[in-house]
């Protein structure tokens, strides 16, 4: 190979890397926070949880939803699962129930 082929090749890996870092970059960060969050412009939310359930010490992770409908409550879990990460569903329970509206 000429010098001039290896630096035509060297100079495409490096603009190849280049375009990979910008797209990754230009990424908006995956979060449960986030994924959860999004729950409330899709549904009628009561509430959002993440955490334990029971003792602090002893607790599952859990992802709590409160629907005012409890028509949504499929509706919600489906979202859930097919917006949160592989390790996060297994990572976390997923709870989605309806209070009717009851507030405490």
């Amino acid at each position: 190979m000429g010098i001039k082929r290896k630096l035509g090749i060297l100079v495409l890996m490096c603009v190849i890397a280049a375009f990979t870092f910008i797209g990754f970059a230009q990424k908006e960060p995956y979060s449960v926070d986030g994924v959860v969050d999004s729950v409330w412009d899709k549904y009628k939310v009561q509430s959002t949880q993440i955490g334990g359930f029971g003792e602090s010490s002893e607790g599952e992770p859990a992802i709590s939803v409160d629907v005012y409908d409890k028509n949504d409550i499929p509706k919600v879990e489906k979202y859930l699962e097919n917006n949160l990460s592989k390790d996060d569903l297994a990572q976390y329970e997923i709870n989605v129930f309806s209070n009717k509206g009851i507030h405490y």
